[in-house]
């Protein structure tokens, strides 16, 4: 199970960063028509008072991760509690079975769920999510989204991580972009060549900026999305690789253990066996 979580964290890893290219190209899109046009009156990016809000939080299917799925459940309750946001008014889409476990048995109320088993899923399978959170954002239901997920920092790091989706941010936005490249490890490198357009250029958009917009914040936000799901898995690959490394360990220090005691009982039986036969011996004389 170790050598096989080790090459599954590898490929997605891999995946995270084919989708890389992608995602700058659309967050450099998304300056430019910040710099043509003003954004910041547009429903789904306009702030509001946070009174009711939906939490998106990935999670792992299955178990043997170590506290994997409990630090991510934690950051998403800590929030909650910062916030003051009540149980009655906080919405959960669980992308895993065990956040889904987890909230629902507390009495949350769960608007989807959906299984991760599948690891080669695609950047299409979240376009779902999307308009799920964005009807819920733009009829009122909601007045903040958060996403919640386990990014991966190193093999032996991994890191509860809560990001706004909604309303939607440059900045935030921005973030995703530049974590998208690990910090440590092999791919590291990378980061040093990061360019994102700071000071964007004036653009002429055809039909026009508005649907230029419309049309790329569901792209943007399914980025999100897809992102923080290779980040989950690479982080589940990794904690249960260590985890079961860990195991093993442990097993070679039980037996390793057991051995010894079994060396001492047979020792003592020898022992005694030899002295019986020595006082039997003694005896006859």
């Amino acid at each position: 199970m170790e050598a096989v979580s080790g090459v599954k964290m590898r490929k997605a890893q891999l995946a995270a960063l084919s989708a890389r290219p992608y995602a700058l190209a659309a967050f450099r899109i998304l300056l430019r028509i910040v710099n043509s046009v003003d954004i910041s009156r547009h429903r789904l990016v306009l702030p509001r008072p946070v009174e009711k809000m939906l939490v998106i939080i990935i999670t792992s299917d299955k178990g043997l991760a170590g506290g994997l799925n409990s630090g991510t459940e934690k950051c998403a309750l800590e929030a909650l509690a910062v916030k003051g946001i009540a149980l009655e008014n906080t919405g959960i889409i669980a992308i895993g079975h065990k956040g889904e476990e987890f909230f629902t048995h507390r009495g949350y109320i769960l608007e989807e769920h959906i299984e991760t088993k599948k690891d080669e899923s695609t950047l299409a399978d979240f376009t779902g999510v999307v308009s799920l959170i964005t009807n819920l954002f733009t009829r009122g239901e909601y007045d903040e989204c958060v996403l919640v997920y386990t990014a991966f920092r190193s093999t032996f790091e991994q890191e509860p991580v809560l990001r706004t989706l909604l309303p939607l941010s440059v900045e935030g936005l921005r973030g995703m972009v530049e974590g998208i490249v690990p910090k440590h490890g092999k791919f590291a490198e990378l980061n040093d060549h990061l360019d994102v357009e700071e000071h964007p250029k004036n653009y002429l958009f055809e039909p026009s900026p508005e649907v230029v917009f419309e049309t790329l914040l569901p792209h943007l936000l399914a980025i999100e999305i897809y992102h923080a799901f290779l980040e989950e898995k690479a982080s589940e690959h990794s904690a249960r690789m260590v985890a079961m490394r860990n195991a093993s360990d442990k097993a070679s220090e039980v037996t390793f253990s057991l051995t010894r005691e079994y060396n001492k009982a047979r020792q003592s039986a020898i022992t005694s066996e030899m002295s019986e036969i020595i006082g039997g011996m003694e005896a006859m004389k």
